[in-house]
């Protein structure tokens, strides 16, 4: 929509449109005539994300995802239209799109398909072909179009939503970026990241190749994570008669899709990889060791952590969505807990031998809090999160059981 480009133009005056990191926010661009001109930074915001391309299915706590149309069927590609919860349901990789406009999303056909139809868009104009030369995967690419609407005078924009790969749980990600085929007009195609409460998180421009390809991906170093991109490409639609060039416009397609391995958006109890599922899991006192079974990629974790007479505890308590391995210790009142996120341990003294651990996000940071209940008097000890203080109140009394209470407790 044109209230996109405006939106990109208005903040673009604030950025830096070189390769950059603007607190937690890094962004990399390039720019060239082909795939090889473009490769480097790619392959640098591949690394940024960290880990492997998981392909398609199964959930995983590292990698990423990518998209690069080439094994969409021709059954799904032009002339065809793509549905918009194909890569969340025929190849689940935790995408559903959106058009922000009446607009359909298509496929470009291959040079082999059975129906004969020209490659990159020529069924919607003849001129495509020639517009959009360059690809950065061969051969197929992706666009925002209306079949009939001669003219069309509107941006195509298109929203990204995350989702656990074939599941409806709603997901986050750490990093986004896109591959843009022949972007002419500077500030006009580009990412705007948002985060799960629907703020503006990132945003990214990808720089202008004549008749080439343009990349820019957006990722975050401190935690941030993304529920929702929107992507703008050029000024105009794809559509019949609509040719680059005419009325100043920017006909714009796209190639691949490069975003970080999708986690839940909320936590869940014993949920250790993210998924959105409670995994299996158990605590051998004997052998001061958790075994998980992570149920999004069937794979076992075995950590050494804790010692016998520590009570195993579910909680997310550094706030990246993943349960953490945590234990308390009643003998002297400690909580220990190793951070999924990073791998550090923390400690803290908070309770005696004779309370109940009830961890739970009692602040509201989406951060577990080390608490307690006590069964002399009923009384409920939390400590916050947030800044650390602590607050109690009475709810129960002796004989009671708190209902999230550790196994065993």
């Amino acid at each position: 929509m044109k209230n996109f480009i405006r939106l990109l133009w208005l903040i673009s005056t604030a950025l830096v449109l070189a390769n950059s990191i603007s607190g937690a926010q890094v962004v990399r661009t390039a720019a060239g005539a082909d795939a090889a001109a473009i490769q480097a930074t790619v392959d640098q915001f591949r690394a940024d994300l960290g880990g492997a391309n998981n392909g398609v299915g199964g959930s995983f706590t590292t990698g990423r995802r990518e998209i690069n149309w080439d094994g969409v069927p021709d059954a799904f590609a032009s002339p065809n239209n793509l549905p918009v919860n194909f890569f969340n349901v025929n190849s689940p990789r935790g995408v559903v799109f959106s058009a922000a406009i009446i607009a359909d999303l298509r496929v470009s056909a291959n040079s082999t398909n059975p129906t004969s139809t020209p490659i990159r868009f020529g069924e919607l104009d003849p001129s495509y072909p020639g517009t959009f030369l360059q690809v950065f995967s061969s051969q197929r690419l992706f666009a925002v179009i209306h079949p009939t609407a001669n003219g069309l005078d509107d941006a195509p924009v298109l929203d990204v939503f995350f989702y656990i790969p074939g599941t409806n749980i709603p997901a986050t990600v750490s990093g986004f970026g896109v591959v843009f085929s022949d972007a002419d007009v500077l500030n006009k195609s580009g990412i705007i990241c948002y985060g799960v409460d629907g703020t503006q998180i990132g945003i990214g421009f990808a720089p202008v190749a004549n008749g080439g390809l343009s990349f820019v991906g957006v990722s975050f170093n401190a935690g941030e994570r993304i529920s929702h991109v929107k992507i703008g490409g050029g000024t105009d639609i794809l559509a019949p008669t609509n040719v680059e060039g005419m009325n100043n416009n920017d006909l714009v397609a796209m190639d691949d899709f490069i975003y970080g391995e999708p986690r839940s958006a909320e936590f869940h109890d014993n949920d250790f990889d993210g998924d959105g599922f409670a995994d299996p899991s158990v605590f051998r006192p004997s052998a001061g060791t958790f075994f998980v079974l992570n149920t999004g990629s069937n794979t076992v974790n075995i950590v050494p952590f804790g010692t016998g007479g520590d009570v195993p505890v579910s909680g997310d308590f550094d706030g990246d969505r993943r349960a953490d391995v945590a234990i308390y210790r009643p003998s002297v009142g400690e909580w220990w807990y190793q951070r999924s996120s990073s791998g550090q341990v923390l400690a803290a003294q908070f309770g005696t031998s004779t309370d109940k651990p009830t961890p739970g996000d009692f602040d509201k940071d989406g951060k577990t809090d080390i608490a307690f209940w006590r069964p002399a008097n009923g009384n409920y000890f939390v400590l916050r999160s947030s800044n650390s203080s602590f607050f109690s109140f009475p709810w129960g009394t002796n004989g009671d059981i708190p209902i999230n209470a550790a196994p065993g407790e």
